[in-house]
């Protein structure tokens, strides 16, 4: 080979490089050693983890806030089944990242010789969480696997991708020269035809609704012009936040799973559901009551005939799609009047706060004052506890992008390594990891990654001193409340021993006024919320 060859490791380095990826998070080992290699001679950025799982939700939190993928680099074996729960988070939310693994050399693959890492089918269960799975033996099959890797990463739909690579590959040099793939080919525009039956169908309606989606989130002002034109309530998933200002008189929010706003989807003669899944975690109920007659926009055909097939479907992304329909609209229909939609919006708010008990009420109390000390552009990466469950509706942003929580595959841990991973796609923007005291438990060793490269980042911890929600679902379903109460550690000793400022608060104005220090500090801050005594 000419000494202008690079090993296989350098090359996939300088692809990604090539290809938008500037970050790589992960964890080097015996297996992946070419690969860091590579990342020695590339202009890619490492960030040490402290665990494969770490790595895969900071590629995940880079993704979400900056719409790009970033990278993870896990070893063979033991790597690839850390960061999987990740790789589900991301594939559930579509969210674009890359995990590229080793695997034992070619002459001991699928023998098991009892090879270091060795795990039979890798490839295999790497596929059941991933738009692309590859699996390389030679240099030539690298290039086309990043290929697709990068096709399902920039896809309409966007999916993790995966390559693995055996350990004696990854040394091998080759003459392939690095190159930026083809883009994928644009999102579809929904065809005029399928545009004409969705406005005969709205222009019909007395009482339509709009829900919208996570894969509005590049459009809001089409989706703003649409509801407006309209004058139809609109309700955001999870996913959506943000997508309406949230004073926005037919915003209803995102409150889907509140009966109240159930009941506003059940009475409309037309649903317009746009960029959504209608999935279990947007709204909580077995199945979703649509009455009237559904119109669905998306970018994924499978989601026009699902559960919720759509009586008129629209293959297109949601921009150009809400653009022509708003073209379309006739303003002088029969349909009810923006200021009577509005007031039915008011009247689902009204009911969904009447229905709030004292222990709900006061979490919506520390998220407003979360709300006062934050910038308007701040990002919320959010666990599953019920301080992010109750801000899921009562958090307030008027931009999309802000919240970000693990809604599809609903993993523990997700709040802290998807900080840290945001606050280095944006080191100048507020980021928060919002997390209960259970769920920091899971990933509270990524912190050391915050403390070591000086993130400004405050972590607010709820420590209620239980798995609140599940403790809460037992009594209700007169079940003894078993393995709900744990001990906790001392959540400010152990972040002082880990290097970070610490902050103990019990008030709403104390959380404020922590969180306004912690946005000037000098390095991460936890600050511990507990509730208020009897």
């Amino acid at each position: 080979m000419p000494e202008t060859s690079l090993t296989v490791g350098e090359y996939i380095a300088e692809t990604l490089a090539l290809n938008g990826i500037d970050t790589v998070f992960g964890i080097p080992g015996v297996h992946t050693l070419e690969l860091y290699r590579g990342l020695a001679r590339s202009s890619l950025r490492h960030v040490l983890v402290r665990h494969e799982q770490g790595a895969g939700f900071e590629a995940d939190g880079y993704a979400r806030l900056t719409g790009r993928p970033a990278a993870a680099m896990v070893i063979s074996g033991p790597g690839l089944t850390n960061i999987l729960t990740a790789l589900g988070q991301a594939y559930t939310d579509s969210v674009p990242m890359l995990v590229v693994a080793s695997t034992a050399a070619r002459h001991s693959l699928g023998k098991q010789w009892g090879a270091l890492h060795e795990l039979r089918g890798q490839r295999d269960i790497a596929a059941t969480v991933t738009g692309h799975a590859g699996h390389a033996e030679r240099a030539e099959d690298v290039r086309e696997h990043l290929k697709l890797a990068f096709a399902a990463m920039r896809g309409a739909r966007p999916r993790p991708a995966y390559l693995e690579v055996p350990l004696d590959v990854l040394g091998e040099r080759t003459t392939l020269v690095p190159e930026r793939f083809a883009d994928a080919a644009a999102r579809p525009v929904a065809p005029p035809e399928a545009i004409a039956r969705a406005a005969v169908v709205i222009n019909a309606a007395r009482a339509p609704l709009v829900i919208a989606g996570g894969g509005t989130q590049s459009a809001a002002a089409d989706l703003r012009a649409f509801v407006e034109r309209l004058g139809a309530p609109c309700v955001l998933t999870t996913a959506g936040k943000g997508l309406l200002p949230e004073a926005h008189p037919q915003n209803a929010g995102a409150s889907l799973p509140y009966a109240a706003t159930q009941a506003l989807v059940a009475a409309a003669d037309v649903v317009v559901a746009v960029g959504t899944e209608l999935a279990e975690t947007d709204h909580y109920v077995t199945r979703l009551t649509i009455a009237g007659t559904l119109v669905r926009i998306d970018v994924d055909p499978v989601k026009l005939a699902d559960q919720y097939a759509a009586a008129v479907p629209v293959l297109g992304d949601a921009g150009p799609a809400l653009r022509a329909l708003t073209a379309s609209i006739d303003v002088s229909g029969t349909r009810e009047s923006a200021a009577a939609s509005a007031a039915r919006v008011r009247d689902v708010r009204e009911r969904i706060d009447a229905s709030l008990n004292a222990p709900t009420l006061h979490l919506h109390a520390l998220l407003a004052a979360m709300r006062r000390a934050l910038p308007a552009n701040a990002a919320l990466c959010t666990d599953m506890t019920q301080i992010a469950y109750a801000g899921n509706y009562a958090f307030a942003t008027d931009l999309p992008g802000c919240w970000l929580h693990p809604s599809g595959y609903g993993t523990l841990g997700y709040a802290l390594p998807a900080a840290v991973g945001a606050k280095f796609a944006d080191p100048g923007r507020a980021v928060v990891a919002l997390a209960g005291d259970f769920g920091l438990q899971f990933t509270l060793h990524e912190l050391m990654t915050a403390v070591e490269h000086g993130l400004r980042l405050p972590i607010v911890v709820w420590n209620n001193e239980a798995l609140g929600q599940i403790r809460d679902d037992m009594i209700g379903a007169s079940i003894p409340p078993i393995g709900v109460v744990g001990r906790n550690p001392d959540f400010v000793a152990l972040a002082q021993a880990c290097g970070a400022l610490t902050e103990r608060v019990d008030s709403a104005d104390g959380l404020t006024a922590a969180l306004t220090r912690a946005l000037t500090a000098d390095g991460p801050t936890l600050i511990e919320v507990r509730p208020p005594t009897a």
